[in-house]
């Protein structure tokens, strides 16, 4: 399996912030507590780590019912040990809950997280490999859907249809019956497919009965079985009650934390960078469910508003925290928070959002925990299979060319496919008329030394109208043969859809349907990691 790496400079739509975390993380250092490539930052972070024997025994046992329904092996029952008894360090990292696990990246975090905990364990720091499921989130619209190439390598949508009106978690949200048909809808694009293994896994694990989380659990058991990968559901009420100190900490000190994020904010913006989230003036950090739906606290003079609950003064919000706690939910910026006070977290695995997310979740980090994990860049990839590196090479192209509009690159590839006896007319002819120009050049600087600058400026023009005939002559060739057109749709659909990288849009089982499942260990082996760049992995058929 081959590969080559692009710096993300390179790559549309990097921010400012992650390229430099990328390049110069120590420049960062009010942002972020430590530098990802020092090998040192891991044990400098794991030594602050509070060695409470109470609450890791409490959370081991959420953890060992739950990995235990999921699925989880005996590797990962050893790891829950291992965590319990303080002898390991977590390494962690999350993601929504994406139906048939959502877009690659999904999965690149679980082997960057499992590929992580292994090296810290050969180098002396024990670390577990702990998959935080984001199913706390109501934003339905996320998750309910996803995106799969067919065997022609063109992208299909899928979505789930049967889904609540309601702001519903949606780690409470039940599949349904529907979930079969999806099922059979993908087996009908994958007919072809020379592994039928993928799709029991799918089928095993995608049915009516579960959950969005469940689902999503069970999959990953499926797919890093003997990794020792732990799973943690969070919306688990002895969590909650465990959790419930950060909350109400949370709440009496809303206003402190709110100046404290809006100075970062100005701090970010005066570097020029972005802000991931922004926050409104009367934000907490918090959400309460309010029946089956997701309600936003805010503060409102010196009580707090909460759709279809009205205002509460503190003390009866406070009240509500020590009756229930499981109806409270923290924020995106909050939520690494209560994630790194119920684990021994010793770095967390972030794609490009997250970690600009932890330049503004990092002041609260100060505030509220008085510790922060290392945050380590993900892999990165693109898989490219043999049929596509064909079209690639036939019109001379890598994976950067397909960042270019797509009528510049429609226009290159016509050009490559233009006959060759026309093209090589053509060329010999531009090369006559710069002779001819080149030769009126001498001649009229004989005659007057002042011309030659307007010949130059005249010498440029028609040059560049003859080439763009030649262009014009290569389209409209290419515009009589469908066959360019579908190849540039299968590239731009498998290696660049929507206009983004393929990992943030492509399902993972577009890959396991044609390679098996085998190909997960065999991409944990290639995959570069940690690393500074996007990995373009070429599959070998």
């Amino acid at each position: 399996m081959e590969s080559h790496s692009i710096p993300f400079r390179e790559i549309p739509g990097t921010t400012k912030l992650f390229a430099d975390y990328l390049s110069n993380p120590s420049r960062l250092h009010r942002l972020y507590s430590y530098n990802p490539f020092d090998t040192g930052s891991f044990y400098r972070a794991a030594e602050i780590i509070p060695q409470d024997n109470t609450l890791r025994a409490s959370v081991a046992d959420v953890l060992l019912e739950q990995n235990r329904a999921y699925g989880g092996g005996h590797v990962t029952e050893e790891q829950i040990e291992r965590l319990r008894q303080g002898e390991a360090v977590a390494v962690v990292t999350g993601q929504q809950v994406g139906l048939f696990s959502g877009p690659s990246y999904s999965i690149y975090k679980a082997l960057s997280t499992i590929r992580l905990a292994q090296k810290l364990s050969e180098a002396g720091l024990p670390g577990v490999p702990v998959f935080w499921l984001a199913c706390e989130d109501h934003d339905l619209a996320e998750v309910n859907h996803c995106f799969v190439l067919n065997r022609h390598h063109r992208l299909v949508h899928i979505q789930h249809p049967d889904m609540p009106a309601a702001k519903m978690r949606v780690g409470d949200i039940v599949l349904g019956e529907h979930i079969t048909r999806l099922r059979d809808d993908l087996g009908q694009l994958w007919t072809a497919s020379p592994d039928t293994e993928a799709f029991n896994v799918l089928a095993a694990t995608y049915q009516p009965q579960f959950t969005y989380a469940e689902a999503f659990a069970q999959l990953l058991h499926k797919l890093f079985r003997g990794a020792g990968v732990v799973v943690l559901n969070p919306l688990d009420s002895r969590l909650s009650h465990l959790a419930a100190n950060l909350v109400r900490r949370t709440v009496e000190e809303s206003e402190v934390l709110q100046d404290r994020l809006h100075e970062r904010q100005r701090e970010l913006e005066r570097a020029g960078y972005h802000t991931q989230v922004h926050v409104r003036e009367n934000a907490t950090l918090l959400f309460l469910n309010v029946g089956p739906e997701r309600q936003p606290v805010r503060r409102r003079g010196e009580g707090f508003a909460v759709p279809g609950r009205g205002i509460l003064s503190k003390e009866q919000l406070l009240q509500e925290l020590d009756s229930h706690p499981e109806n409270f939910t923290p924020n995106v910026l909050l939520r690494p928070l209560v994630q790194d006070m119920l684990l021994p977290t010793v770095a967390y695995v972030a794609g490009p959002a997250e970690v600009a997310y932890f330049a503004q979740t990092s002041t609260l980090y100060e505030a509220l925990l008085g510790r922060m994990p290392v945050i380590v860049p993900r892999a990165s990839v693109t898989l490219v299979p043999r049929k596509l590196q064909r079209l690639l090479a036939k019109y001379q192209l890598d994976l950067c060319a397909l960042f270019q509009a797509p009528s510049d690159l429609f226009s290159r590839m016509a050009q490559q496919q233009f006959p060759r006896r026309l093209q090589s007319r053509l060329e010999q002819t531009e090369k006559r008329l710069e002779k001819m120009l080149a030769e009126s050049a001498v001649a009229l600087d004989a005659l007057d030394p002042t011309l030659p600058g307007a010949v130059e400026t005249s010498h440029r023009k028609i040059l560049y109208q003859f080439r763009k005939i030649r262009t014009k002559a290569a389209r409209a060739h290419a515009q009589h043969s469908d066959l360019l057109a579908r190849h540039l749709a299968m590239l731009s659909d498998s290696l660049y859809p929507r206009r983004g990288l393929q990992e943030r849009t492509v399902n993972f089982f577009s890959f396991l349907a044609w390679y098996g499942l085998d190909l997960v260990p065999r991409l944990a082996e290639h995959i570069t990691f940690p690393g500074c760049e996007h990995q373009v992995l070429f599959l070998d058929r």
